[in-house]
């Protein structure tokens, strides 16, 4: 190659990288949708809503939702990872799309297909009890599993939800014979445990701990690796006798791979702006949601793929059946 035609082409991609940087700079001159898995005013639907609230006025750019439910969350995480790698097109992922329920997308593909950005928070599950049941606490509950196998049982929203491998995750740790009952959805299963039908569940903090309160249901712990903001004299599962124990529904925003890291970076810059301020941890704690954000995009990541590693030990171990 002559030298003419080869410092003329070196200006060509210097003009090209020079535009192309210049174009994340600038990101973002459009608006950006955020795809939320899940049907209008469920716990998802409200993280993304004031998130993309407060990035609008931030960016001077609108942030629009856009809910797109459907094959678990398999629908909206499909539109997204096809999306352009450009930052105009993200999701609000969540901790269930790293449980394989063999049906749609699988967690290896989550992975590959979509990158972190940072989690915006996270709903603790509480372990209930029924008032019937004679255990006031976790080790309470191992002994009377150990002590009659196969004779408790626990509800959940379903097979494969979080609700149901927060059970499947105590089951293994625990070595015992807890028996799975699955719903249609928690609020089904709490009712059963408030009737002594079924002995104990694992739910969400916001529909739990009203029942709670009221003396419908007995509260023993909550699932993740702290204690909640919502509910700090709970004790944590793992301080209760379970050391390892950890489940924490969390929420969080994703960009189809591919996306220019300094676009991830601008993200995940503005995503924790929000998730700092006085309003979003007042908004969070009145929804019954710890105020999570990850410290890097790496951090983040790091969370989904432990995630994904735990259940599919836990699946295997378990030799559960989700399909």
């Amino acid at each position: 190659m002559n030298t003419s035609l080869r410092l003329l082409l070196t200006g060509f991609v210097l003009v090209l990288l020079g535009q192309s940087g210049l174009a994340r700079a600038d990101y973002p001159d459009k608006p950006v949708k955020l795809i939320v898995p899940y049907s209008p005013g469920g716990p998802a639907d409200l993280f993304g809503r004031f998130v993309a609230q407060k990035m609008s006025v931030a960016w001077g750019q609108q942030v629009i939702i856009e809910n797109k439910p459907g094959a678990g969350l398999n629908v909206g995480a499909n539109l997204v990872a096809r999306a352009a790698p450009d930052g105009y097109t993200l999701l609000l992922g969540a901790a269930s799309m790293f449980v394989d329920t063999g049906s749609g997308r699988s967690p290896a593909e989550n992975l590959k297909e979509l990158i972190p950005v940072s989690l915006v928070g996270s709903l603790p599950l509480v372990l209930v009890a029924s008032n019937l049941l004679p255990a006031r606490s976790v080790r309470d509950v191992i002994a009377l599993a150990k002590a009659k196998p196969g004779t408790l049982n626990f509800g959940s929203s379903g097979n494969g939800s979080l609700t149901h491998m927060a059970g499947a995750l105590f089951v293994t740790l625990t070595s015992t014979d807890l028996v799975h009952v699955p719903y249609r959805g928690i609020n089904e299963a709490l009712i059963d445990v408030a009737a002594g039908r079924v002995q104990l569940s694992f739910a969400g903090a916001p529909i739990a701990l009203p029942l709670v309160k009221s003396g419908t249901l007995r509260a023993l712990a909550v699932t993740g690796s702290q204690r909640s903001v919502v509910a700090p004299e709970l004790p944590t599962i793992a301080e209760s006798g379970l050391p390892g124990y950890d489940v924490t529904p969390w929420y969080g925003v994703m960009a189809p791979a591919g996306t220019p890291s300094a676009v991830i970076a601008r993200l995940h810059r503005e995503i924790v702006e929000v998730m700092k301020s006085a309003e979003v941890q007042e908004k969070w704690k009145g929804w019954g949601a710890d105020n999570n954000y990850s410290k890097t995009p790496e951090e983040f990541g790091a969370v989904m793929k432990v995630e994904a590693a735990k259940w599919d030990r836990v699946i295997k171990e378990g030799r559960i059946k989700l399909n």
